[in-house]
């Protein structure tokens, strides 16, 4: 035997149970999903091993340590430190896991627009580019290079040749097909551009499995967009022959947008280790409303799974119904429960999801848990004209939670994502409105029919739920 062989052998051996511990320390995974690993790296050496290290690994350490640690104690002795009164909320006193969870205190004092399309998203955002005065901060998880995304690039130019301080966030899985060249005006012209990163071969992160799924716009540190929109056509005017996605945003004004930047600021230190710690990003906040908010931003860099527990706290406190949107529907057992649970005790529980994803499997797997809801008197509604891409989970009128997260396994467990919990001045029920249109343009699927559906569809479902935990 050569001694490339006997080195081939060794690395081989120790490549494969060397990974074993490792898979074994993950507490994050089901004891299935550790066995799966387990097996795929034993019979398929090579391959489960790399696979495991681009896709099975859903925990990455942030490397804020002390100056994230400055970072937020100069924030909190800045002028614009929130005070006292701003973080007692009613939404914080009603229900004090959330700071638990979450580890920020709701806000109150806050004014909420929905933005219910592309339509009224896009022109509002490129109005509030050109008329920044200080700085604008936008993170998106994908960018296109299509006349939407030119557009608004063009806008940013504009803005930092004026002199705005301009910073552009993306993930680099997200817009894979982007180029840093795209956007060398934007940096000539004295803005900043950045990958988040997690997936950088040559800085060591190989982490192909996490991604920042978050969406948001800081402009001025006055006003903050968050939602499940990208930037692209077919966000806003469509693509082609397809119409533009059912999508929405969010604005928001007041003591929240400090907590909003604050996080642009975490996550693009993170990116570029530059503390944005400067006073003009945390101006005493104004209180244009009455709404209480609560940022909820889920992350693999942590062991507690902040989207996923907030979401069944939501469930558990409903009393009259339950709606939801989602355009990928992969949960997990315990939110599986709480729905069941939910509808059981007579709750009013509504899912809207796409009646054609954008993916065929993935439609496939969310067909799958129709057996595991429609019997327990869960309403599932397919929505029919175009594809559905929202995320909002409304409860009895009261409360309203929307962001970038999915009701999947990704959004739940392994993504970065930013989420808002929203009570008070009058905005649930104008989500509960939009929902109402939605629903009169969806099909309520029948318990009785989808039980005698085709044996090829019983197929792919069987064939493509295993796949969840990847998708």
């Amino acid at each position: 035997m050569s001694n490339w062989v006997i080195v081939e052998v060794v690395v081989l051996w120790v490549l494969t149970w060397g990974l074993i511990p490792f898979v074994l320390a993950q507490r994050t995974k089901t004891p299935v999903a550790m066995l799966a690993w387990m097996w795929a790296i034993l019979l398929l050496p090579v391959v489960g091993a790399v696979a495991f290290l681009l896709f099975g690994t859903e925990r990455v350490q942030r490397k804020r340590l002390k100056l994230v640690e400055a970072f937020r104690h100069s924030v909190d002795q800045s002028h614009g430190a929130l005070t006292e009164e701003e973080l007692r909320s009613d939404l914080g006193q009603e229900w004090p896991e959330l700071y638990r969870i979450n580890h920020t205190h709701a806000t109150q004092g806050n004014h909420v627009q929905l933005l219910p399309d592309g339509v009224a998203f896009f022109p509002r955002l490129l109005e509030l580019i050109e008329t920044a005065e200080s700085h604008v901060c936008l993170q998106f998880y994908i960018w296109e290079t299509d006349e939407t995304g030119c557009r608004l690039r063009d806008a940013l130019v504009a803005a930092a040749r004026r002199g705005v301080a301009v910073r552009v966030l993306l993930d680099e899985v997200g817009s894979v097909w982007l180029r840093r060249s795209f956007f060398a005006d934007l940096v000539a012209a004295g803005g900043k551009f950045s990958w988040f990163g997690t997936f950088a071969p040559l800085r060591g992160s190989l982490h192909l499995n996490l991604r920042h799924h978050g969406k948001l716009v800081v402009v001025d540190s006055s006003i903050a967009l968050t939602g499940g929109m990208n930037v692209g056509d077919e966000y806003w005017k469509g693509s082609g022959r397809e119409l533009p996605y059912r999508d929405l945003q969010v604005a928001v004004q007041g003591p929240a947008v400090l907590q909003l930047m604050q996080q642009f600021a975490q996550d693009w230190y993170f990116a570029t280790r530059e503390a944005l710690t400067q006073e003009c990003f945390y101006p005493p906040a104004p209180h244009p409303g009455q709404a209480s908010v609560q940022l909820v931003a889920g992350g693999p860099d942590n062991d507690l799974n902040e989207v996923q527990l907030s979401v069944l706290s939501l469930l558990h406190r409903a009393r009259e119904r339950i709606w939801i949107i989602t355009p990928y529907f992969v949960p997990e057992p315990p939110l599986m429960a709480a729905l069941q649970l939910a509808a059981m005790r007579g709750v009013d529980v509504r899912i809207i999801v796409p009646g054609k994803g954008n993916y065929f499997y993935l439609t496939a797997v969310t067909r799958s848990y129709y057996e595991e809801l429609l019997p327990h008197g869960v309403h599932i509604y397919e929505y029919q004209p175009r594809m559905l891409h929202a995320k909002v989970v409304t409860i009895d009128g009261r409360y309203a939670m929307t962001g970038s997260a999915n009701m999947d396994i990704r959004s739940l467990r392994i993504n970065f994502e930013l989420n808002l919990l929203i009570a008070g001045d009058g905005i649930v029920p104008q989500f509960e409105r939009m929902m109402e249109q939605d629903f009169k343009h969806s099909e309520r699927v029948d318990w009785g029919k989808f039980r005698h559906r085709p044996l090829r569809q019983k197929v792919a479902e069987a064939i493509c739920r295993p796949l969840a935990p990847l998708l």
